[in-house]
């Protein structure tokens, strides 16, 4: 039997909602901690494939879509055609503000209450959910954006 490093149940257990663990799902979780942002795919394949070169490119794709199922990521977006991907952090309705330079999240509170989802749903419509993305630059790229006069 395999032994797994410390906390690596922990972490299926978060990331896939308790689902099956195996080696190229625990590698790809990792790969996700390790992504420091927002991230394609293809990028996070190349991150997993720096631990285990043989996860291949359909296996990262069923473990996002089962991570995304579980609420461990969310979609921010898409970059070159791509869709992007974060790790959301703690529980709780939130959204997310992406740098469209870096890729660098930040997890904000919902800007969106009660009353104004009321409000903008016509007669007979009732809203089950809402989703806000903010793009802009972090304060990093924003500073080196103003230092090179843009």
């Amino acid at each position: 039997m395999t032994s797994r490093p410390s906390g690596s149940h922990e972490l299926i257990a978060r990331a896939y909602a308790g689902g099956r663990a195996s080696a190229p799902r625990l590698a790809v979780a990792q790969a996700v901690g390790r992504a420091g942002g927002a991230f394609t795919v293809d990028e996070l394949t190349s991150i997993v494939r720096e631990q285990d070169p043989r996860v291949s490119t359909a296996t990262v794709y069923r473990c996002v879509s089962a991570m995304a199922c579980s609420g461990y990521l969310s979609r921010v977006g898409d970059r070159d055609g791509a869709a992007l991907w974060v790790r959301c952090e703690g529980d709780g309705h939130h959204h997310h503000l992406v740098c469209t330079s870096c890729g660098a999240i930040a997890h904000t509170a919902c800007p969106v209450d009660a009353e104004v989802l009321a409000a903008s749903a016509p007669e007979g419509f009732t809203i089950t959910s809402h989703d806000v993305r903010l793009y802009g630059l972090c304060f990093s790229c924003a500073a080196r954006s103003e230092k090179a006069g843009g």
